[in-house]
């Protein structure tokens, strides 16, 4: 008998549910707030990105229940996709970003596609080799990089007031205690909700002191609303912006496999091959869901094994419940307004931890690759290739062929593809001497 099949008390199940909607909230509020400013969006647009990321994540989540993987995993936004939006949305002059997000719809369709073909092949491995402990901590590194001048010009105030303003600082950092705190120190149910309270404390400072902007204020015209196909505006295709979707879905399968292996650890069953195929197609539904519906992509959530571990929820059902309450608030503009008037900096603030951890995941995965002259040599050349182009003037590649434009432009592709030519072809090194995890 499945968990599915259980039979529960309505009531505690109903409670449950409402604790997995305020965890998956903790990980959808600021994505449309941190994007959103990046490419102008009006009050208006950010509050209908929120209903719509809240109707994917939901949508996505349900997807892999009943015909994905089956585990009690959530899907939300992946920090690398956010970054991805955010590095292009920056590198993009102002007239320029309502086509980049039409780009981006198509990737996330492209990369969506390449996936869920891949979940009927058994050949994920063989692709995953490619990307070696000294490629993913690279493309780590170079991720990092590229975004921490947005995370502190944000936190310090700068875009807000165009100099350091010590108020947002304050908060800022009130903030980051608060979540570090609760997540270092807490137990229970509280350990995993360090991220919610911590936004909760920045919004209610922003308002003490009267920081909060009354243009971000947006009064929905209805109280029901079916989210928008192609908000954005009809997908395009751009050479540059597909092989960097396509990248960072394949990079991102390793996290698919390793949140399924942790989630059945967690659950204490034995996981099958056919469940990582049926994930890996799931997560295609979910990028493809995610381009049609004009969000970022969306990924399962290895955190939902930390949530599981400290709440003991392992049922499918309370699951089910919280997904849907988060897909069905998707579909009323007033809540997707409000929580859209979440400061910038707050959300900043908020995901300067997790974002933190993935350039510490990077490190993790370099210092685990013997220090030799070649490996040192591979990773050298191409962190300097790469953050060597973070800081080229954007007005450099104004002559260079428009498709090919935001390839050599971005940092992260050009360092990430320059490294996979020196670890697999250049510096090719024996089939017995390559570094694993």
């Amino acid at each position: 008998m499945t968990d599915l099949s259980k039979k529960d008390s309505g009531w505690l199940s109903g409670i449950q549910g409402i604790q997995w909607a305020a965890f998956m909230l903790t990980n959808i509020i600021a994505v449309p707030v941190v994007v959103g400013p990046v490419f102008h969006m009006s009050p208006a647009e950010i509050s209908t990105f929120m209903e719509r990321m809240l109707f994917v994540s939901g949508a996505a989540t349900l997807f892999q229940i009943f015909f994905g993987h089956r585990l009690p995993v959530v899907e939300g936004a992946a920090g690398m996709w956010w970054a991805i939006f955010i590095l292009l949305g920056t590198m993009s002059a102002p007239g320029e970003q309502a086509d980049v997000l039409q780009q981006l719809e198509m990737g996330l369709i492209i990369g969506g596609i390449f996936l869920a073909i891949l979940g009927f092949l058994p050949i994920i491995e063989k692709i995953r080799i490619h990307f070696t402990p000294i490629v993913t901590g690279v493309y780590l590194m170079l991720l990092g990089s590229q975004l921490s001048g947005s995370f502190f010009r944000s936190m310090l105030g700068i875009n807000a007031t165009g100099h350091i303003s010590g108020k947002i600082a304050l908060i800022c950092l009130i903030e980051i205690i608060i979540i570090l705190t609760i997540s270092l120190k807490a137990n229970g149910i509280l350990k995993s909700m360090g991220p919610f309270f911590g936004i909760v404390a920045g919004w209610l400072l922003f308002h003490y002191f009267g920081l909060i902007h009354a243009g971000k204020v947006y009064e929905p015209s209805s109280w029901f609303r079916v989210p928008k196909i192609f908000a954005w505006g009809p997908p395009e295709f751009d050479l540059g912006i597909v092989l960097t979707s396509l990248i960072t879905s394949i990079v991102l399968i390793s996290n698919v496999i390793a949140t399924i292996l942790i989630m059945g650890i967690t659950l204490d069953k034995e996981i099958t091959s056919k469940q990582y195929q049926r994930g890996l197609f799931g997560n295609g539904v979910g990028l493809f869901i995610s381009g049609i519906f004009s969000v970022v992509g969306v990924v399962p959530l290895s955190i939902a094994a930390g949530f599981i571990s400290t709440t003991g929820i392992k049922k499918m059902k309370p699951l089910i419940i919280g997904a849907a309450l988060i897909m069905a608030a998707g579909f009323f503009p007033y809540i997707g307004g409000f929580l859209a008037t979440l400061p910038l900096e707050v959300a900043y603030a908020s995901l300067f931890i997790p974002f933190s951890q993935l350039m510490g995941f990077g490190i993790r995965d370099l210092m685990g690759v013997e220090p030799s002259s070649r490996n040192l040599l591979v990773v050298g050349l191409s962190l300097m290739a790469g953050i060597g182009l973070m800081f080229m003037p954007a007005d450099a590649f104004a002559n260079v062929a428009p498709w090919l434009r935001n390839i050599v432009s971005n940092g992260l592709i050009v360092g990430l593809i320059f490294c996979l030519l020196l670890e697999h072809v250049i510096f090719r090194a024996p089939k017995t001497a390559v570094t694993t995890k």
